[in-house]
């Protein structure tokens, strides 16, 4: 079988990206398979006095990579919703790729960079399309359905995406890129939401159901951390530390939660029983209210906090290996979090917010404690609740299972873009 992803970003420079190292990944499981694939990606590479998207050829880890340069934004075009709707110089380029790589199936992974017309590129050059949702891009300019880095958003139907975004264009034209994103996927011939939350909200924001099929994806990070830390810890029934040792890490953005999280450190009873460490980098702005956060700790409080700074996948294993458990308390609607199902495979149970594809991973009292989000007294009681109760640590440590492998993955995506195919047909 030929097949093409399609998406944003590339390795090595963007493999801090859940969903580059994804694709990179299932590319590669799909290439030892036998199949033949290639990934075009919207790049953020410049040719000096060369046309907008002009396609790049390069071989990355032996898979052959089209890199579309040139392109009017970086990443996001939040002053443009009727670029996102329609790009000709875009479609056209799409389409010229996919002419010289012929492909049985064409995977779209993100949108972003690109425009939404690029489906129809797609289905004129007669493949089965394919999309996956690994984020709200089609529903949201953002991507996250978080309105003004605050709070959860309905989307552009309820919501004035023209006060969250601050551009002042007034809210019919992101209305207009809502309908054209829904559009969008309805032209589709399967729509692969990777969590129930995520399809539920798809469903809700007007896509067919009929193309809907939840496939949560496979990880080569889970895999190793299982092999390498993991599968042992979970079978050694070992106590945890005195003090439990706490882990978060990812992103330090407000959606990703490290406000939330450092605000339920603060109101710990027992700060005494916990030592909290936390990996990732942060921008500027969001440093300045990490700051603002801690200095309102007692001094009990912020003698139990460590910042490491940021990291790649090579450190996993090592921080992961030297924690309890990790708390990731998302804010958003988090599609499949990267993290959660990483932690799990290093033998840690989790403390999450019940949002996005967190309880398809998570389930309360099993292999971790789920709380509700915005609530930083309900996670600093649960925090609480582990650091006084070992055996319960224990027992949910050995709730854990091995994650989903790329290799399982792989075949049921296989099943799943034959079956797409068969039904193209037929109709």
């Amino acid at each position: 079988m030929k097949i093409a992803h399609v998406g944003w970003g590339y390795p090595p420079e963007w493999l801090g990206c859940g969903p580059v190292v994804y694709v990179h990944h299932l590319a590669q499981a799909q290439a030892r398979a036998g199949h033949e694939v290639a990934v075009v990606c919207a790049s953020d590479r410049q040719a000096e006095g060369r046309p907008a998207y002009e396609p790049k050829a390069l071989v990355i880890e032996g898979l052959p990579y089209v890199h579309l340069q040139n392109r009017p934004a970086h990443m996001h075009d939040l002053w443009n919703p009727e670029r996102d709707i329609s790009d000709p110089r875009c479609a056209e380029a799409l389409a010229y790729v996919l002419a010289e790589l012929t492909p049985d199936v064409v995977h779209v992974h993100n949108l972003v960079g690109l425009s939404f017309d690029v489906i129809e590129s797609a289905r004129a050059a007669g493949a089965t399309v394919v999309a996956s949702l690994h984020n709200y891009f089609t529903l949201c300019p953002r991507d996250d359905l978080f309105f003004a880095n605050v709070e959860r958003c309905e989307g552009a139907a309820v919501r004035s995406c023209s006060s969250c975004l601050g551009t002042g264009l007034g809210d019919d034209p992101y209305r207009r890129r809502h309908q054209a994103g829904v559009e969008a996927l309805n032209r589709c011939d399967v729509v692969l939401a990777v969590s129930d939350r995520v399809a539920e909200i798809y469903r809700h924001q007007g896509v067919d159901p009929e193309r809907l099929v939840v496939d949560r994806i496979g990880s080569v990070a889970a895999e190793e951390l299982w092999r390498t830390v993991g599968e042992d810890r979970v079978g050694a029934d070992e106590p945890p530390g005195d003090p439990l040792r706490l882990v978060f890490f990812g992103s330090l953005t407000p959606r990703k939660g490290i406000v939330a999280f450092l605000q339920a450190l603060r109101l710990l009873e027992h700060p005494e029983r916990v030592r909290a460490r936390v990996h990732g980098g942060a921008a500027p702005d969001v440093v300045e209210t990490i700051m603002t956060v801690v200095g309102t700790f007692s001094p009990a409080h912020a003698g139990r906090l460590e910042f490491r700074g940021a990291f790649g996948q090579p450190d996993l294993a090592g921080m992961l290996g030297d924690a309890d458990v990790a708390v990731l308390p998302p804010r958003w609607e988090d599609n499949g979090p990267q993290t959660v199902m990483e932690a799990q495979a290093a033998g840690l149970p989790v403390v999450a917010t019940r949002v996005g594809g967190i309880p398809d991973v998570i389930e309360d009292g099993r292999n971790g404690l789920l709380v509700d989000e915005g609530d930083p007294r309900h996670l600093a009681a649960a925090i609480d609740r582990l650091s006084g109760d070992p055996d319960l640590v224990r027992r949910l440590r050995g709730g854990i299972t091995a994650p989903l492998t790329m290799d399982a993955h792989r075949l049921a995506l296989d099943a799943l873009y034959r079956r797409a195919a068969g039904a193209e047909r037929a109709a």
